[in-house]
């Protein structure tokens, strides 16, 4: 007998597990279902990669087929349960790295903008005060070009890390939110 979860939007992404136990999905044991890697690495991967590739706005669900012997145990209860947490500590986790890494974006905006100040002051320095000479302009232009640097890994960190941070970070959010059925194997 099905366990009864609500049903699946029609625009659902599907995915269906064929197992012949609990344990080729989840490590049961006395961590289970609260433990963040109940679930086999394996099966995470393999769910994850699933669930990227599918459309940003499909619903996901996932039904999970089971032998009627493994339908009778405590566990195939909270096998639902179990995955949603499973990737909603995750989803808290990577929103948590996200975050630090932000955070140590704008302290290094910070540095790489006083750098830059510092630069450029010389750099305006360097200008009005020597004479134009080829070594004071390769000085003058090395400064600067160290003024930019700074700010290159600050500007990277904010501009293009966040974006594959935020992508599996929602991608993991729509597995936490996954409708997931247990069901009864189907008929060989």
């Amino acid at each position: 007998m099905p366990i009864p979860m609500t049903a699946a939007p029609d625009n659902a992404a599907h995915l269906e597990l064929d197992l012949a136990d609990i344990g080729q999905l989840v490590a049961v044991d006395a961590a289970w279902p609260l433990h963040a890697g109940c679930l086999r690495p394996a099966a995470e991967t393999a769910i994850i990669e699933w669930a990227r590739r599918q459309a940003t706005d499909a619903h996901l669900a996932i039904t999970i087929f089971l032998p009627e012997s493994a339908l009778g145990h405590p566990e195939a209860a909270r096998l639902a349960a179990a995955l949603s947490n499973h990737f909603g500590l995750m989803a808290k986790a990577q929103q948590h790295d996200t975050e630090e890494h932000l955070g140590d974006a704008r302290q290094r905006l910070v540095l790489g903008l006083m750098i830059f100040f510092v630069c450029m002051t010389a750099v305006w320095w360097i200008a009005s005060e020597w004479p134009e000479r080829p070594a004071t302009r390769v000085l003058r232009e090395s400064i600067g070009i160290l003024g930019w640097v700074a700010l290159w890994k600050p500007f990277e960190m904010l501009l293009h890390d966040r974006r594959p941070l935020a992508r599996r970070s929602k991608l993991l959010r729509r597995l936490a939110a996954a409708n997931v059925r247990v069901c009864p194997s189907r008929p060989a």
